[in-house]
Order: structure tokens, then sequence, then C-alpha cells
């Protein structure tokens, strides 16, 4: 802070990570659909013109939260992978998944809307798709087949994940039983029982 000739300035503060970051707060509390640059300013305290000095547009805002929590999603499930393998492993990481899209339900609505940068979310997913493809294959699928299942796995996961999080299936199910059944039906998909069966 310097000194002006009415009394204390305050340095500029506001970045582009701010903004981001104020948006994702945004997204947590009330959905991907309340965000925009009104709540954005009213969020930062600024006016809203000067969010244009870091962000284009409120696409460009929203490229980049989908970009970030792909990033840190990302690094959360290499995270989990280290050191595991096999089916113990791909079991973590599918119950990582599970966890936290159910915890961070509006952020895992933004993270599974279209990509608004398709090339910078495609970057960011890599360590999410590694960590994945990598697990399938120490489970005996072949590398050149892990992408497909991959995908299969995910779309399997997503499906129940959002059952769960716009409370279609309410709480008068078993939800843990609904996931094994949607797990095991995922999983078959891409010859688990005969890639994964230990002979006792």
């Amino acid at each position: 802070m310097v000194k002006g000739q009415n009394g204390p300035i305050r340095r500029r503060t506001l970045t582009r990570d701010k903004v981001v970051d104020a948006a994702i707060e945004i997204i947590d509390e009330l959905g991907w659909e309340p965000l925009s640059m009104t709540s954005l300013s009213a969020r930062l305290n600024v006016v809203t013109a000067s969010l244009y000095n870091h962000v284009r547009n409120l696409d460009d805002i929203r490229g980049a939260v989908q970009v970030r929590t792909m990033a840190e999603l990302g690094a959360h499930l290499r995270e989990i992978a280290m050191g595991r393998s096999g089916p113990d492993g791909l079991r973590a990481l599918v119950d990582a998944h599970r966890v936290w899209a159910t915890e961070h339900p509006h952020r895992y609505q933004t993270l599974t809307t279209s990509p608004v940068d398709r090339d910078a979310f495609i970057t960011a997913a890599l360590d999410a798709n590694t960590a994945l493809r990598t697990m399938l294959a120490s489970c005996g699928l072949p590398p050149e087949d892990t992408l497909d299942a991959a995908v299969s796995i995910f779309a399997a996961m997503h499906g129940f994940v959002m059952l769960v999080n716009t409370d279609f299936l309410g709480d008068e199910l078993d939800l843990d039983s609904i996931y094994e059944s949607v797990l095991r039906g995922a999983l078959s998909s891409v010859g688990w029982p005969e890639r994964t069966h230990t002979p006792s």
C-alpha cells in the first residue's frame, strides 16, 4: 500500500488466479449456471469492468475453471495410484473418483460439461487418463485396449455419480449396493473377471 494525496492507495492485487479461485467458490456454493461476471465482481468486491484486465469473458473463466479442476482431480488420482497396481489399485482409483465427484457435485458438473477449451482440457486430463490406463494395463489389459476400457468405466461411474448428485435415487435405496453392481458391470465389460482372477 502506498500513500497518495488523499490518503492510502491500495495496490492492485487482483490476478487471473484470484478470479478463477472466486469462480470456483461460486460454483462450489451455487453451481455452474449462476456463475456470471456480476456474481464474480460482487464476490471479489471489484467493479465488473476490472475483471476484463485479467480474463477475456465468462467463457474464458469457465474454461479456466474446467482446466484447473481437471488438473487437480488428475493430481489426486495420480497420488492415489502411487505404489498401487492390479485389481486393488484399480478399485482404489474408481472409489476415489466416486468420493471426489460426490463431495464436489457442482465442480464435478463443471468438469463433465462440454469443454470450453478442449485442447487445454485434454492436456489437463493427461494425469487422470494415464493413471487409469496404467492401472488397467497392470490388471492384464493390453495397452492398446486401455483407452476404450477407461472411457467405458468412466461412463458407467459417471452415470452412477450423476444419479446420486441429482438425488434421483433418493435415500430409499442402498446406494453402496447399487454402486457395487454398476462397478461389476463396468469391469466385466472390459474382461475384469478373466484378467484379474487369482487362483486360490
